[in-house]
């Protein structure tokens, strides 16, 4: 097999396993409710089992079944990620659009994106997270706002270069209005890098909610990973109990995950992408 041929199929199935790790997570997630064996939030059994036939993963200091709570969190965990993802999205793909396409706008559009990827964006978040108090709202607004300079960048990027087409530069001697040919032509030459754009904005999205979740300033009345990684460190007590690993294990196992299948469907389609 030639060489490049490997190297696309290579991406083929680095896509395909992280399409499907993170197809598995938002089934579970949607199915949570049937999924679950427990109330996420209720005491069900002892404090700190070890894990069991009823309690798989064990249970928490005051009786949570831990597998049920990993479960119910994916789906505050990915509807973050789906959320911070859609708005960021729109927001590059309109600033990448309108500063490659029209002069007049790529000054400010560029400042603005220069400014936002000079500041460092988990550390920013923690900020207007804790000044705004922490909610849904709040979490997904920063974080969708603080995620969309970098690709905006490349949007721009490659709408310069359809830009001067020859269709587009045609379609301009016809008499077709601005506004007509970025609808019918640059928009759609660009849609090709949806895909890894989506799977890059997932991975930061979860990484980041849990970085905020952990630091107690997710929304305290929804589990998520971060959340549950954050309440067992802020109990010294219970890593002097044998069962800890199976508390701070599990959410943290999860998180790793997505993130690695994110980057492996984002890695994964754009190699594809360029071959």
């Amino acid at each position: 097999m030639p060489a490049d041929d490997e190297q696309r199929h290579a991406a083929r199935v680095q896509a395909a396993a992280g399409a499907a790790v993170l197809a598995t997570l938002v089934l579970i997630a949607i199915f949570a409710p049937t999924i679950a064996p427990y109330p996420p939030q209720l005491p069900v059994a002892r404090p700190f089992l070890p894990p069991s036939a009823a309690h798989l993963l064990g249970t928490t200091d005051i009786g949570q079944d831990v597998l049920s709570m990993c479960i119910w969190a994916a789906r505050w965990t990915l509807l973050v990620a789906a959320l911070v993802t859609a708005i960021s999205t729109v927001l590059s793909w309109v600033a990448g659009v309108a500063a490659g396409f029209w002069p007049r706008l790529d000054a400010p559009a560029t400042g603005l994106a220069d400014l936002l990827l000079a500041l460092p964006g988990v550390p920013l978040a923690l900020l207007v997270v804790t000044l705004a108090g922490p909610s849904l709202v709040t979490v997904v607004l920063t974080l969708g706002l603080l995620s969309w300079p970098a690709f905006a960048r490349i949007v721009r990027a490659h709408v310069l270069g359809l830009r001067a087409r020859p269709y587009v530069t045609a379609g301009r001697a016809l008499g077709a209005s601005e506004l007509r040919l970025a609808v019918r032509h640059i928009v759609p030459g660009t849609l090709g890098l949806l895909p890894a754009k989506i799977a890059l904005t997932v991975r930061f999205a979860v990484f980041a909610e849990a970085t905020l979740a952990f630091l107690g300033l997710g929304d305290p009345s929804t589990p998520s990973w971060g959340g549950m990684l954050g309440w067992a460190f802020n109990d010294p007590l219970l890593f002097t109990r044998p069962t800890w690993g199976w508390i701070v294990g599990p959410p943290a196992l999860l998180i790793t995950v997505t993130v690695l299948a994110s980057t492996w469907l984002a890695t994964g389609l754009e190699e594809g992408r360029r071959r």
